[in-house]
């Protein structure tokens, strides 16, 4: 792995501004998207208990117009990601495993072309391995699926590190050798991928474990998964007050409503971004890496494209 970072007397334009619209609801991982022209949303559901090792895990679909949501379903699964490609939505999930609150080592997709039945199948499922967050995204040569490893450790090397599958039809996907990956030095977590053919790179945003225990989402790009570009511009998004701003028109509980303006927020994870209406749509979440979060939303006042490319300029 080769890594471009900046260098002396480099110049660079303004980073993209990111507009924090405040909490939405509590933590879950999520993938925004649009389908049939309404921005929707995937949504992990339940609560895990790290006394007792157990996880309830289903996902639900919000329509974020009319606020409806499907029924739970997908239960035993969580860290949940979607892709939608036509009317067809692709759903993908990591098993859960006994005696682990977190993490499996099977990645299960679910896809429906009519939100209501669905088919599902194991895509890739490794002994001895731990997977947490996926991203997938169609690339330059079929579709690509970014993994967050925390095991085998003699593979993985510092938890967490992002490995690499690839698919012809996304329903037969190989992972890449295993020293693909983007990092075995450090903490990088929950990616988020994207790729852009006008300039060929693959984007990805991770959590980076910063000192003194912060988390923040850095940026990266790469043509070939082997030399990578980091952006000049990270973290993308920084810990702020307006990370305890409900968003206007969203309403909690009382209770709820203390915690969200009291709770130790030490990250903003877990980014997951689409286009909609000519505008970027950012969700993420905040947090105290213990249980304790929230599900914000952002949106950058341009396309997808110009985000992405706008960090490394």
């Amino acid at each position: 792995m080769k890594v471009i970072n900046y260098s002396a007397n480099m110049t660079t334009q303004d980073a993209p501004l990111i507009r924090k619209l405040g909490v939405i609801a509590k933590a879950s991982e999520m993938t925004p998207f649009v389908r049939q022209g309404r921005l929707m949303r995937v949504e992990t559901q339940g609560a895990g208990d790290p006394l007792t090792f157990i996880f309830e895990g289903s996902f639900i679909i919000r329509d974020l117009e009319s606020g409806q949501c499907t029924e739970p379903m997908a239960f035993g699964y969580h860290f949940f990601s979607a892709f939608c490609e036509g009317d067809t939505l692709y759903v993908f999930g990591t098993n859960e495993q006994p005696n682990r609150i977190w993490g499996g080592n099977t990645i299960r997709m679910f896809w429906s072309d009519d939100l209501i039945n669905w088919q599902e199948k194991d895509l890739i499922k490794r002994e001895g391995w731990l997977y947490y967050n996926t991203s997938v995204c169609r690339g330059a040569n079929g579709y690509v699926m970014a993994i967050e490893a925390g095991e085998p450790r003699d593979l993985v090397g510092h938890p967490f590190t992002t490995f690499f599958a690839v698919s012809d039809d996304l329903m037969n996907w190989t992972p890449l050798p295993d020293d693909v990956c983007y990092s075995r030095d450090r903490y990088v977590a929950c990616p988020a991928l994207r790729y852009i053919p006008e300039d060929g790179y693959y984007y990805m945003i991770c959590l980076e474990e910063l000192p003194l225990t912060r988390y923040e989402p850095y940026i990266y790009r790469t043509r070939d998964f082997i030399t990578w570009e980091i952006g000049f511009h990270n973290p993308i998004l920084w810990v702020s007050r307006e990370d305890r701003m409900i968003k206007e028109g969203v309403t909690f509980d009382a209770e709820t409503t203390r915690l969200i303006h009291s709770y130790l927020n030490i990250n903003n994870c877990d980014v997951d971004l689409c286009e909609y209406q000519g505008k970027t749509h950012i969700n993420y979440l905040t947090g105290d890496q213990l249980g304790t979060g929230f599900m914000c939303e952002a949106v950058y006042d341009g396309p997808l494209n110009e985000f992405l490319q706008a960090f490394f300029r």
